[in-house]
Formats: structure tokens, sequence, C-alpha cells
């Protein structure tokens, strides 16, 4: 069974020489005048190439190529566009197209073949899906969590803080009344004096 080849140009010529550039029983040849209607063909077909003129009826060669890759086995179809003598070709249209190359029309039988053929030779060794990505760590680990206390050790520890606790707060009792002896002496050796000073004056 040979390779499937969808050919899709506006100029019945082209597809003409396309046909006996790539013969039977090596390929199977299917020719289309409208992108549309390549479109639509293209998921029954199952092609191994698609060539593709950039300017078509209906669908350019940029939503072929996009239609195509966006299929589940994109990676293993071989995309080409075909390009006339005075046809532009919009770069930011192709740059992300993941195609294989650009044919000059009229193209070479001869040299098309040999295009056709590696580009399908290399295609057949991709994956049909993008293999999943390996993911690195890039965080540290996780320092392992500390076994748990012993049951009788937990009670000791509960004991000991709230020993801690109690002293603590008695501490600072003492400390609070520390500061108000030492300001109700303040107070009252102050009264004193006043006391005192009103004395000696009623003296005089």
């Amino acid at each position: 069974m040979g390779f499937k080849i969808v050919v899709v140009d506006r100029s019945p010529s082209a597809l003409k020489a396309a046909e006996i550039a790539l013969p039977a029983p090596e390929f199977e040849v299917a020719t289309f005048g409208d992108g549309l209607e390549a479109i639509r063909a293209i998921p029954d077909l199952a092609p191994d190439a698609v060539l593709a003129g950039l300017s078509l009826p209906s669908r350019d060669g940029y939503e072929i190529a996009d239609f195509v890759k966006s299929q589940p086995r994109g990676r293993q179809i071989a995309v080409f566009f075909l390009r006339g003598p005075f046809e532009p070709l919009d770069e930011a249209k192709i740059a992300p197209v993941d195609h294989d190359g650009i044919v000059a029309k009229p193209f070479d039988g001869e040299s098309l073949l040999a295009l056709v053929r590696a580009a399908v030779d290399r295609r057949k060794e991709l994956p049909s899906l993008p293999e999943e990505p390996v993911r690195v760590r890039t965080d540290p680990p996780s320092p392992p969590a500390d076994p748990p206390l012993p049951s009788e050790w937990t009670a000791e520890l509960e004991k000991t803080v709230r020993e801690l606790v109690r002293r603590e707060i008695g501490l600072t009792r003492k400390e609070i009344e520390a500061m108000a002896r030492g300001v109700v002496m303040s107070e009252v050796k102050r009264t004193l004096v006043e006391e005192l000073a009103k004395i000696e004056t009623k003296k005089f």
C-alpha cells in the first residue's frame, strides 16, 4: 500500500504535475482545488503528507496546515507549502506552523519526489502525541515530620508548662505589689513633708 498524499492547489497544472512526480504504487495522490474540501476529506484520507498552495478558495494553505497539525497524528504528517513565483508569503502565519518546507512552482518532479520521501520517512518515526514533559521538582523537599511523643511524655510536658506559667504569673504579681508599695510609700512621704511644712509655717 502506497503513501497517501493530499495535494491542494488552485492550479490544475500544478495538481497534475504533483500526480506525475509522485507515481503509483509508491504513492496514492488525492488532489483538491478548494481548501475547505481538502479539510473535510483529510480526516478520512489519513494522509502521510499534505502539499498545500498558499492562496486557495475557501481556506488557504496556512489554515490547512493548522488543521492537519491539530489532528491526533498530526506530528506524523509531513506538510509542504506550494508557492507561486509572485505569491506573497505571510511570515506571521507560517512561523508557528510545523512544516517541512516551501516548494516553489513550477517545481521539478524529481526534487519534489525526494523531498516528500525524506519527509514521510522522517515523520513516520515521530510519536503521534507529544510525550508528557518530565516535571523536575525545584522546591526543596519538606523535612520529615517529627515522630509523635509518648503519652506519658506529653503529660509530663504539659505539667511542666503549667508550672512555668504559674511561676511567671507569680513573679509578675510580686513585681506589681512591689511597684504598688513603692507608689504608696512615695505618696506617704510626700504627704508627710507637706504636713511638716505647714506645721513649721504656723510656728513662725
